[in-house]
């Protein structure tokens, strides 16, 4: 049987968009609901590097040019997030 090979940090991907979701409930039941997320990632980097080990074993390597797009992926989507934060907390704060 054809093992299947995924890039480096596929599952690690997966594993933060299970963790997320889980997150946030705790959040909101804890009565701090900016700390689910946090949680939530936590859980999904646990998640990513047991499903990493397991399911890719040997991955494919990224090539450059992909990790350069990753990197301005991941620097957009921290951007958004960050003004998000920011936002949130300045309608915290004025209510």
């Amino acid at each position: 049987m054809h093992e299947k090979r995924y890039p480096k940090g596929h599952f690690m991907a997966i594993g933060i968009a299970i963790g997320l979701p889980l997150g946030i409930p705790i959040g909101l039941l804890s009565g701090m609901v900016a700390i689910g997320p946090v949680i939530g990632i936590a859980l999904g980097v646990g998640i990513g590097t047991y499903m990493e080990k397991k399911y890719n074993p040997s991955p494919l390597q990224v090539t450059p040019e992909e990790e350069n797009r990753r990197k301005k992926i991941l620097l957009s989507l921290s951007g958004i997030f960050l003004l998000g934060v920011i936002a949130f907390a300045a309608l915290v704060m004025l209510t």
